[in-house]
């Protein structure tokens, strides 16, 4: 990789809003042509993914949302499993994990009652479908860091524990109404439907007969921007997905503070993407590395004493293949009047209960 190539990824992944006439200045191109040719390049290699949106789930709505991070292990194949999950509309990923001695799953739930959630799990248990199950539970943001690409492939890890200024994670608070437009419109933003241009949105939309007008749509996303509902990102990985390794790692230590500072510091300025966020006592990273990091990883984080528990999950293949999923957020069930997003999960039970009578 050329050094203009890294600077210019380094901009995109740094600073999502820059335009082409800016990102040129960072690279010694004769031509804005070819930082144009270059973004498409990078977008072929999936080297880039975006613009995507992220959402603060603690302005969406007046009632509190989780996302659910869980490991479940599986009594049947990842068909049937997967089938079930299904049936629990607020699911946002799943993917399998890599273990020779069982089937595993990372499944991700966005929730709006934990307790009810986890209800729906231990059914699916005591039915047979799966054996095992760990849930665990974050109030937070996700934050995320993309590559350096001036930086170390296989970064050190002797500076976890060094003391910096660490960024805030805490959700933010409901207070603009949303309405149908804005909702309508933000799974395709979240996912970067795409390149999340409001055009392609726009005609998605009026294919399922929604009559919105290109200006309704342009003003709904900047009313969400403005208002800190969305916040503009791109994805990009440290090198061609097929050259990555990608992992979960959970970690907890004997204070929280100490966890945040493991999870800021953890590859900082390396040539890794990393997200990372509190699940209560647990921190968890998900990262996209070079395949040498993760095979010296635990070694590393053996030697780091206030490191009390860990926990690490491979995915099975990467890039995503077979049995993989990631889908946006669910507000069909969006309380216009009230302002609350609350899942019927009695229902998803009766669905369940339903398909484990026809199995």
């Amino acid at each position: 990789m050329s050094e203009n190539e890294k600077k210019l990824l380094n901009a995109i992944g740094t600073f999502p809003e820059i335009s082409v006439k800016e990102l040129f200045t960072y690279t010694s191109y004769k031509w804005t042509g070819t930082v144009l040719r270059k973004l498409n390049q990078f977008k072929k290699q999936y080297l880039t993914w975006g613009p995507i949106y992220d959402i603060d789930y603690g302005k969406l709505c007046r009632n509190p949302l989780c996302l659910l991070y869980c490991v479940l292990e599986l009594a049947q194949d990842y068909e049937l499993a997967i089938s079930f999950l299904r049936l629990i509309e607020p699911l946002r990923w799943v993917f399998p994990v890599l273990s020779p001695h069982k089937e595993l799953l990372n499944v991700g739930f966005l929730s709006s009652h934990t307790t009810k959630m986890k209800g729906l799990l231990k059914l699916l248990k005591d039915s047979g479908i799966i054996t095992d199950y760990i849930v665990r539970v974050s109030h937070c943001r996700v934050m995320m860091e993309n590559p350096n690409f001036f930086g170390d492939f296989n970064p050190p890890l002797n500076h976890l524990l060094d003391p910096c200024e660490l960024p805030h994670m805490s959700l933010g608070c409901h207070d603009t109404d949303w309405n149908e437009c804005d909702l309508r419109i933000l799974p395709y933003l979240q996912t970067g439907f795409k390149g999340a241009k409001l055009i392609e949105i726009l005609r998605e939309e009026r294919k399922l007969n929604r009559t919105w007008t290109y200006e309704q749509v342009k003003y709904s996303r900047e009313k969400m921007i403005r208002n800190g509902l969305i916040e503009k990102k791109y994805s990009v990985f440290p090198f061609p997905p097929h050259q990555c390794a990608s992992f979960i790692l959970f970690l907890e230590t004997e204070d929280t503070a100490l966890t945040h500072t493991i999870l800021h510091n953890f590859a900082k300025g390396g040539q890794v993407h990393k997200k990372y966020t509190l699940c209560e006592d647990w921190g968890l990273i998900a990262c996209v590395s070079h395949p040498q990091f993760l095979t010296e990883l635990m070694y590393n984080l053996d030697k780091v004493d206030e490191i009390t528990k860990k926990e690490l999950y491979q995915l099975r293949s990467f890039p995503p293949g077979k049995y993989y999923f990631d889908q946006p957020i669910e507000l069909r069930y969006y309380n216009f009047d009230k302002q609350t997003l609350e899942y019927p999960y009695h229902l998803y039970r009766e669905k369940i209960k339903e398909n484990l009578e026809l199995k």
